[in-house]
């Protein structure tokens, strides 16, 4: 499978002192990939990079088999791009919206009509193709990017934090599009500091950390058990202070989160402390409700990461 994306050694240095990179990924035709990491650390600056938007003081871009700053109507004619926080003319409907789209993109009356009329049934605004953009919703306003990305059937998709402040009905069906598309063989990139999300629908991610690339493959490879269990559990009441102390100093646990009545103890798998953590808990009065092992989620896979200083 051909690469749709090189990135090699991006480096962006700002005149504040700023700086973005090394960043390296790559990414293959077909794929849904997943740039994840905290907010200001790199993501938005590598996708303006990779769309010819922002060049970078050294390394190397190529996007679709050319340099988008050398050829960037080559690019730009076959991608795809949905900003974060998009905003547009609060007069527009969203039908006039994509029909300008379309217009820009060079398409006659009559193909403009069939594009609108197939963005707005993927995007799911039909019923709303002729309400002016001021009355929509944040989750409608990201479909509207999405579909205005999409005007032209673009082979690549780039978009910068689809999901940001989307309601769970506006996420799910962000989720419905993408996924159709992957059905139809695009390339999707798209970021986001939600790793959940990009859990659920990516194929491969690179985890970016303090504007460097930390950690990038498969998601099937990256959720692979480790060394690191995950233990939950529920009890009946919060674990006092002397409670919480015992847990972390039993051997090999190596965190603690409470939330209420809900515990959540990170062990390095070299010995199971389980028996010790339920005993503790009886013996204090919290009481155990329930105690189970999680399957690793891309949460851990990058606190763990982080923790152990690839980024350093």
């Amino acid at each position: 499978m051909g690469a749709v994306i090189r990135v090699e050694s991006l480096v962006k240095e700002y005149r504040d002192g700023g700086r973005v990179g090394p960043i390296t990924l790559t990414v293959g035709q077909s794929e849904v990939y997943g740039l994840v990491g905290p907010n200001g650390s790199g993501k938005t600056t590598t996708l303006r990079a990779v769309l010819g938007l922002l060049r970078p003081t050294s390394g190397r871009v190529e996007v679709l088999g050319a340099d988008p700053f050398e050829d960037p109507k080559r690019v730009n004619s076959r991608v795809g791009y949905s900003p974060e926080l998009p905003t547009f003319p609060a007069f527009f409907t969203a039908r006039k919206l994509l029909e300008v789209t379309c217009r820009l993109k060079g398409m006659s009356l009559q193909e403009t009509k069939r594009e609108v009329e197939r963005v707005l049934d993927l995007t799911g605004l039909v019923r709303h193709a002729d309400r002016r953009v001021a009355g929509f919703s944040k989750g409608m306003i990201q479909r509207l990017s999405i579909g205005q990305a999409l005007v032209g059937d673009p082979d690549l998709l780039i978009l910068d934090e689809p999901m940001l402040g989307v309601d769970p009905v506006g996420r799910v069906h962000i989720r419905e599009v993408l996924q159709e598309e992957r059905r139809q063989g695009k390339t999707i990139v798209f970021s986001s500091h939600e790793l959940y999300e990009v859990e659920r629908v990516s194929d491969r991610v690179a985890m970016v950390y303090m504007g460097r690339t930390v950690l990038e493959g498969s998601v099937a490879d990256l959720l692979r058990p480790s060394e690191d269990v995950v233990l939950e559990v529920r009890v009946k009441r919060p674990p006092a202070d002397g409670v919480r102390n015992a847990i972390l100093r039993t051997e090999g646990v190596r965190s603690l989160e409470i939330d209420g009545q809900a515990l959540r103890v990170v062990f390095d798998g070299s010995r199971d402390p389980r028996e010790e953590i339920a005993d503790l808990l009886v013996r204090s009065g919290c009481g155990l409700l329930e105690m189970r092992t999680a399957p690793p989620s891309l949460e851990d896979v990058f606190v763990k990461v982080v923790r152990d200083g690839v980024h350093s």
